[in-house]
């Protein structure tokens, strides 16, 4: 036997998002669970399309496009969503610009007569004139050192450096100074430019090359070299 189950034919009170609750134009019962039931399902709906969505916001930024003729399927990247390759980073190094520029300069007769005195490798000499001054005889730091090789006005006097803004007397009194670096720190090169750079008394205090004076050590050896293979070449 078939149970058939009517629904009176009433107006229902709705509870809305006010709170309130007001009598309706549904007319059965059977309406509001079918209108329950449209809401749920709508909702469902909603959060798998916003899922689907994202993931293809997420996963695929790639757009699909099919011509409709040819029946070709073609793929168009966003290339500003493409991450940047990464670069790998290199130690500075000297342009061939600055090498040519020290293999050949108006004050070649003054470092080799320097280096010749004082028993200094030629492209030392160059290199710290590149690094000090790019061998600018008017060159003035902000700490006062003067000249091609940045002479302290006291330190050029200590050398028998009368004009300092002299690029004779001034690469000979740098020469000098590098040259007794040398000698007072048994000939180890980058403790002796330590102490050109930022005086002996530094150097001794840190038991070796501050921290401030690795750069500059750097710098000057890579015109060194790069001074070297100038000339070779």
């Amino acid at each position: 036997m078939l149970n058939v189950v009517t629904y009176p034919n009433i107006k229902p009170l709705r509870t809305f998002s006010d709170g309130s609750k007001r009598h309706t134009t549904i007319t059965k019962f059977n309406d509001v669970l079918e209108e329950e039931e449209n809401t749920i399902n709508e909702s469902k709906n909603d959060e798998k399309n916003n899922n689907k969505v994202n993931n293809t916001s997420n996963e695929d930024k790639d757009i699909i496009y099919t011509n409709p003729k040819t029946g070709d399927v073609y793929k168009y990247v966003d290339v500003a969503d493409e991450k940047t390759p990464k670069v790998k980073k290199t130690s500075p190094s000297v342009s061939t610009t600055s090498a040519s520029s020290m293999k050949k300069t108006k004050y070649d007769a003054y470092f080799k007569a320097a280096a010749k005195k004082y028993n200094v490798p030629e492209s030392l000499l160059k290199a710290i004139a590149k690094a000090e001054s790019n061998f600018n005889p008017n060159d003035v730091s902000s700490a006062g050192a003067i000249g091609i090789m940045q002479l302290m006005p006291s330190t050029a006097a200590g050398l028998g450096v009368k004009n300092p803004y002299d690029p004779e007397q001034n690469i000979m009194g740098g020469a000098k100074c590098i040259s007794l670096k040398l000698k007072e720190f048994n000939g180890d090169v980058r403790l002796a430019l330590a102490a050109y750079n930022a005086g002996s008394g530094a150097v001794r205090r840190n038991g070796g090359i501050p921290s401030y004076c690795k750069s500059y050590i750097n710098k000057v050896l890579s015109y060194k070299k790069a001074y070297e293979t100038a000339k070779a070449v």
